[in-house]
């Protein structure tokens, strides 16, 4: 009888010990979950490569990732796909966006921006002063990347004729086959694609300049349901700008760099 007792006891403990083992790995994840993460080429910031991506976004990203403790998984979608994948929560995160009214219905953006560009214009060389003032645009074709974000009145201006193209690399192909007067981007990757392509000595920017800044945000899906990690995300883009980091990768990339 005491040896059946024994027996009894030994197997409810073993049971007990089980079942608590089981409930540990139901609360704790095999693997950390993943943020998607859209991204498309957009060099210096996103630099595609054999190997994956690489840039001032990509060595941002890793740190947020270092900081939080999350994994960020890179989704490759063209701009204007990210966009609506980030409007239906198909995607989490994406960098490098530049604040909208009309996003912001569909994106929650950091407090902070983590960088500034300057919208310009470019000729082919010597034809920059053709374009000396706003109103000399509507005299063009002006060639923009579609779902871009550059300045008003230019963005709703319809009286000016803009040709859309996927990418800077179209535009800049368009106007050294002089398929179009003029195009628009932004200084910090415009500059650093001519530049790194040997092509600078070819264009320069117009008389004309809108004098604005383009600050780029990191943002979220209002329908990711990382939504709730919001403040962190905010709290850190902020520590980051603060002690000067996005800066500081920005010049291994293009060298010194005035963020001001």
């Amino acid at each position: 009888m005491i040896e059946d007792i024994r027996q009894m006891l030994g197997s409810l403990a073993r049971a007990v010990l089980g079942a608590g083992l089981l409930m540990i790995a139901a609360e704790g994840p095999v693997h950390a979950e993943t943020i998607r993460l859209g991204m498309d080429a957009w060099p210096p910031f996103r630099i595609e490569t054999p190997k994956g991506y690489e840039g001032i976004d990509v060595d941002l990203i890793t740190e947020v990732s270092r900081r939080m403790g999350i994994e960020f998984q890179i989704e490759h979608k063209p701009w204007g796909r990210s966009l609506k994948s980030m409007e239906f929560g198909i995607l989490d995160v994406m960098t490098g966006l530049a604040y909208r009214e009309e996003r912001a219905k569909y994106i929650l953006y950091t407090s902070t921006p983590y960088y500034a560009c300057s919208t310009v214009f470019y000729t082919a060389k010597g034809e920059g002063k053709d374009i000396a003032t706003y109103q000399d645009l509507k005299k063009f074709s002006v060639g923009y990347v579609l779902h871009s974000a550059y300045f008003e009145p230019f963005d709703a201006d319809d009286s000016i004729r803009k040709v859309g193209v996927a990418t800077e690399e179209n535009l800049v192909d368009m106007l050294i086959n002089k398929r179009i007067k003029t195009i628009v981007g932004t200084d910090c990757q415009v500059d650093y694609y001519l530049e790194s392509n040997s092509l600078s000595g070819l264009f320069e920017k117009t008389a004309y300049r809108p004098g604005n800044t383009v600050n780029l945000y990191l943002g979220i899906s209002r329908k990711s349901h990382w939504v709730h990690r919001f403040e962190e995300f905010d709290r850190i883009i902020g520590e980051l700008v603060a002690e000067r980091y996005p800066q500081t990768i920005a010049e291994g990339y293009v060298g010194s760099v005035d963020m001001n």
